[in-house]
């Protein structure tokens, strides 16, 4: 009886290895295929980059006596630190972080083409509070640090109410709502 007991642990327990080893194995290749896509992805914008700044010097280089427009150095500068925020990146989010160089240097590439009075080119992603939240949604480690900004801004910014002053609703528009109901609401009999 000790024996067949004991050969149930050992199966038990090799099962629970090799269980433990292949969830091991998935959760890798998961991580290994997040970072390839991440690398994917911001190699396309760095290489897009690249492609707009060999076009736009050689727009800027036909015009005689006129030096090349600011955002042409400023999109060259992104494109070196893309390329080598992309070089060495080991996590997805190095990998964004390659990519908003590059989409910044899209963006100085535009402005050297309207100074340049050519047309401005494909569009380029938004970098806005859009952008930023999906990069912050995307990175779970980010969202505690974001909540407890925007908390921290909102405490700031948060007015107190000055002394004597009624602590009554107020309506849209700074409408009093006993004396002029809004929606949803029944006009209050005045005390008169």
């Amino acid at each position: 009886m000790t024996a067949t007991l004991l050969n149930a642990i050992l199966v038990v327990a090799a099962l629970f290895t090799g269980g433990a080893g292949a969830l091991a194995l998935t959760v890798r290749a998961h991580l290994r295929r997040r970072l390839d896509d991440a690398r994917a992805e911001a190699r396309h914008w760095v290489e897009r980059l690249g492609g707009e700044l060999l076009v736009l010097d050689s727009a800027a280089a036909a015009r005689p006596g006129d030096i090349g427009p600011a955002g042409l150095a400023e999109a060259a500068e992104r494109f070196t630190a893309a390329g080598a925020e992309l070089g060495t990146a080991r996590t997805p989010r190095q990998c964004r972080l390659a990519q908003q160089s590059a989409v910044e240097g899209l963006h100085h590439v535009r402005t050297a083409r309207k100074e340049l009075r050519l047309d401005a080119g494909p569009r380029v992603p938004r970098q806005g509070v859009a952008r930023a939240l999906h990069t912050v949604l995307t990175d779970a480690g980010s969202l505690p640090r974001l909540v407890h900004t925007v908390l921290d801004q909102a405490r700031g910014r948060a007015q107190q109410l000055p002394a004597g002053q009624p602590t009554q609703p107020v309506g849209l528009g700074g409408r009093d709502t006993t004396r002029h109901p809004g929606w949803g609401q029944r006009a209050r009999p005045s005390p008169e």
